[in-house]
């Protein structure tokens, strides 16, 4: 989509135009003799000519999504490639991110394409996994000569129109055709129509509802038509197809990137008033203008509550402005910008530990603002309710980090409504509830009653956190007595 503020107002034609192929301060791909490089095709042609496992933007169970380690951890597993999802910095470096917004992955605000590669990489990840500060988004280069050197497949996501020229001139340098077994097909563009494209077709996803961690359903899409598999988790695939996993790697695939010095944090006086400057949060922009300053002021509200988060204590002051703006979340006709605010200084008051953060979660998740009226966009055919998603979805991956009966009572309470029930208030979120339910209350009740839910999709969350404890008594004896068969998913170390 297209973002109207300055942070987000890349002009797209010149964009596209300066489009880099290669990722700065890279060194190029190691040279293959003629040997080297036809044992290489071969390899990949065996990968494409029998059923193959692609990982859903990495392995994202071992790193975070669309890092190199992802990536890598795919191959290790015994699967057989990954899908990529590409987008472009604004001085025209191919990367590989999927969100359109930075703020649910990242301490950022705006898209990759407001940003420089080198301001990029500045921005510290939300949850970054076990590989910490080397956590960090790849350019594509790099993903490609990740794969180039495991004879891995590959499936382009790419996010934005007008990037197939650059992909192109990579495949070429890198002599990579056929490494790419899927494209969408909404910006391809000149890769479609290339002739060394020969892409495969899926038997089947099984990422959507978890059902790759169950055998039954890994059984049933191998017999299907089509070529490979797309999942998120590829155990259960590889062990269907005899393969064996792991150990995954503990090092940090990605090269290490010169720090950049953050900006200076503002004082918490500035920061509240920043936060109490919002006389304008139910103004409805309506010109394009307009719309271009309501979202500059709501992503300056929006960032005062995330460097607010931070701090190690707050005035009664800084936690009633923040709870006035959960409350009274900025109304805009553009998702990107509308609530926004709110939905930062929910997470602020749910990591700072605020008394009033759990009951505040549950007002913001069930709420269906008659006000939003206004800002429904017609175009999405989604219920009233669901206009205020972005405030929504920061509950659960927040309240993660809150224990106590309160955040496991509001999880239990989400998990009991009925599909309908969800529907009506937001986007279902049967899965981030069962993560954050199991992560606050990590014992081997808690994970009976998931492994037990109605829910695939709950379920196959439930196996996998029991899989990431599986060193811990109570993830294994889960497993042991409600999941057995998934034991058989944890790698070799």
């Amino acid at each position: 989509m297209r973002h109207s503020s300055h942070l987000l107002a890349a002009v797209w034609l010149i964009l596209c135009s300066s489009v880099r192929a290669s990722e700065p301060s890279q060194d190029s791909a190691p040279p293959e003799s003629a040997s080297e490089r036809a044992s290489r095709h071969e390899r990949v042609f065996q990968r494409k000519k029998a059923p193959h496992i692609i990982c859903h933007r990495g392995a994202s169970e071992f790193a975070h999504e669309n890092t190199l380690e992802a990536y890598r951890a795919t191959f290790e597993l015994g699967a057989d490639g990954n899908e990529v999802d590409i987008r472009i910095t604004n001085d025209g470096v191919l990367v590989c991110f999927h969100d359109d917004m930075l703020d649910q992955l990242l301490e950022a605000f705006g898209d990759v394409s407001d940003y420089s590669w080198e301001e990029l990489q500045r921005f510290p990840f939300r949850n970054p996994g076990p590989f910490g500060k080397a956590c960090r988004i790849p350019t594509l280069a790099e993903v490609l000569k990740l794969h180039r050197r495991y004879d891995g497949l590959l499936h382009l996501d790419i996010k934005r129109p007008g990037l197939d020229e650059a992909i192109k001139k990579l495949l070429d340098e890198l002599d990579m055709w056929d490494h790419v077994a899927y494209c969408n097909m909404d910006h391809g563009g000149v890769l479609l129509k290339d002739q060394r494209l020969k892409l495969c077709r899926y038997k089947g996803g099984l990422y959507v509802d978890h059902a790759e961690v169950f055998p039954a359903a890994n059984a049933d899409a191998l017999q299907m038509p089509g070529d490979g598999l797309i999942v998120d988790d590829p155990r259960g695939a590889a062990l269907a197809l005899g393969r064996k996993l792991g150990p995954v790697s503990k090092d940090a695939a990605s090269a290490k990137v010169a720090s950049i010095p953050s900006p200076s944090a503002a004082s918490e006086a500035m920061l509240l008033a920043t936060l109490q400057n919002r006389q304008d949060w139910n103004v409805i922009a309506q010109t394009e203008e307009e719309q271009r300053r309501s979202g500059l002021k709501i992503i300056t509200r929006a960032r005062a509550a995330d460097q607010l988060a931070k701090q190690p204590s707050v005035s009664p002051d800084v936690f009633q402005a923040l709870e006035d703006q959960v409350r009274n979340r900025s109304l805009h006709k553009q998702w990107q910008f509308h609530g926004l605010d709110g939905a930062m200084s929910l997470r602020a008051l749910v990591l700072l530990h605020a008394p009033q953060a759990v009951e505040l979660a549950r007002f913001a998740l069930w709420r269906n603002d008659p006000a939003l009226e206004p800002v429904v966009d017609p175009r999405f055919k989604n219920p009233r309710a669901w206009t205020d998603f972005r405030v929504k979805m920061v509950v659960f991956p927040a309240l993660a980090k809150l224990s106590g009966e309160a955040t496991e009572k509001l999880c239990r309470d989400y998990l009991a409504l009925s599909d309908e029930e969800a529907k009506t208030i937001g986007p279902p979120l049967f899965e981030q509830a069962a993560r954050a339910l199991l992560t606050v209350s990590s014992n081997e009740k808690t994970a009976a009653e998931l492994l037990h839910h109605r829910l695939q999709v709950v379920r196959g969350r439930a196996i996998l956190i029991c899989l990431q404890h599986g060193a811990e008594p109570w993830a294994r004896e889960g497993l042991s007595k409600h999941a057995r068969h998934a034991l058989a998913y944890i790698p070799a170390r």
